[in-house]
């Protein structure tokens, strides 16, 4: 399968990429790392990604006839450089499910004293994240609007200094469609969808209680801290989980669906670190420095140095399990339901609206030009694979 990524990140002001310090750091530091096959085949592939190790992407122009290679992208989902195409796509699609209605967007935190626990079994924890979160929105959907919300979710995992933050992303329906599907209910107070200390403790509550099953079954889970299969011990560190206050933030609704989209260009596929946060790569220092907004001080950008070797361990944190999905969509936007319910939300809204609203259209590509005479139209004929095999 061809693997082609437009140049999103090679632009203007990016000095320093993900995967040219990787590669600057494979020999001298990575093999310090004690990482795992998931973790040494992803950073492999982002140093790989645009270098002509994975090969080339063959395109002629259709005016000079001139053939060029560009070299291919890794196309994996931690890249910085290949979620822009990706991103675009998903966009699209998303476009058709939007309704013209408000929407909310509800970001659900787990407490620091979870990392540790989440860190050794992502692939159990994060889907509980996901529907801890899911079900206590649809669960106030249906006691508050006696309806269906939909909500889309995405996973982050990291903080501002790439430290692990798991939390979860949540754009709602500013309404829920009855469970016969006649009538769409919004909300009453239309400055917030529900209150965010009520949804937090139901939230702490179902995901402690997922947890709480786990750990009572032998071997379900890894334990970073062994005292943890005394039941004792496990009943004091549950009890100081559910002392805690959970946090759960709400901002305020989007305008509409334009609002929405801009948000999730934003957000929905976005990695730990960016290239344009990449200030400065020190080779014989082996040091890396990034921007950081501390938003304890109102978003203000600083610079953040680190050894290669705790950039690198901190950037590994948040490599997801393969197979993890990261986007999930629930209620009336759940894969199995958004055929049937959308249009009928849809039909429903809009019935009460003077005109109908205009979905916004998605920013069209720069065309790609040809290098020899500058013209576009530049038409893809193969690829040359990592092996130096050519495929026309």
């Amino acid at each position: 399968m061809n693997r082609l990524c437009p140049k999103a990140e090679d632009r203007k002001g990016v000095l320093y990429t993900l995967g040219g310090l990787l590669r600057a750091f494979a020999s001298s530091v990575l093999p310090q790392l004690k990482l795992g096959a998931r973790p040494a085949r992803v950073l492999a592939l982002l140093a790989a990604c645009g270098t002509p190790e994975l090969g080339f992407t063959l395109y002629q122009c259709p005016h000079c006839h001139g053939r060029h290679g560009i070299p291919r992208c890794c196309g994996d989902r931690h890249c910085p450089r290949c979620l822009a195409a990706k991103s675009r796509q998903w966009l699209e699609q998303q476009t058709r499910s939007l309704l013209p209605t408000p929407y909310y967007h509800c970001v659900l935190t787990l407490p620091e004293d979870l990392n540790a626990l989440v860190l050794a079994n992502p692939t159990r924890l994060y889907p509980l994240l996901f529907d801890a979160a899911a079900q206590s929105l649809l669960q106030f959907g249906h006691n508050r609007l006696k309806g269906d919300l939909g909500i889309s979710a995405v996973l982050h995992t990291w903080g501002q200094q790439l430290n692990l933050h798991p939390h979860l992303h949540c754009i709602v329906t500013g309404g829920a469609l009855s469970s016969d599907g006649r009538r769409w209910r919004s909300p009453k107070q239309r400055k917030f969808l529900f209150p965010v200390k009520a949804v937090a403790a139901l939230f702490r509550g179902k995901f402690l209680d997922g947890v709480k099953k786990m750990l009572e079954k032998p071997g379900a889970l890894d334990l970073p801290d062994s005292s943890l299969s005394d039941p004792r011990v496990r009943q004091r560190w549950l009890s100081k989980l559910y002392a805690q206050k959970w946090v759960v933030y709400a901002k305020r609704p989007f305008g509409g669906p334009e609002h929405v989209l801009h948000y999730l260009a934003n957000y929905t596929h976005r990695v730990a670190l960016s290239n344009r946060r990449i200030v400065a790569v020190n080779e014989q220092a082996q040091t890396v420095t990034f921007n950081w907004r501390d938003y304890r001080q109102g978003g203000k950008v600083k610079p953040l140095t680190l050894s290669a070797r705790e950039f690198i361990r901190r950037f590994t944190m948040h490599i997801l399990p393969a197979g993890l999905v990261r986007i999930r969509h629930y209620g009336i936007l759940g894969n199995n339901r958004r055929q049937r319910d959308i249009p009928r939300a849809r039909a429903l809204l809009v019935r009460h609206q003077s005109r109908s609203p205009k979905l916004p259209k998605p920013t069209p590509l720069q065309p790609m030009l040809c290098p020899h005479c500058g013209q576009d139209g530049l038409r893809w004929v193969g690829f040359i694979d990592a092996e130096g095999r050519t495929h026309l």
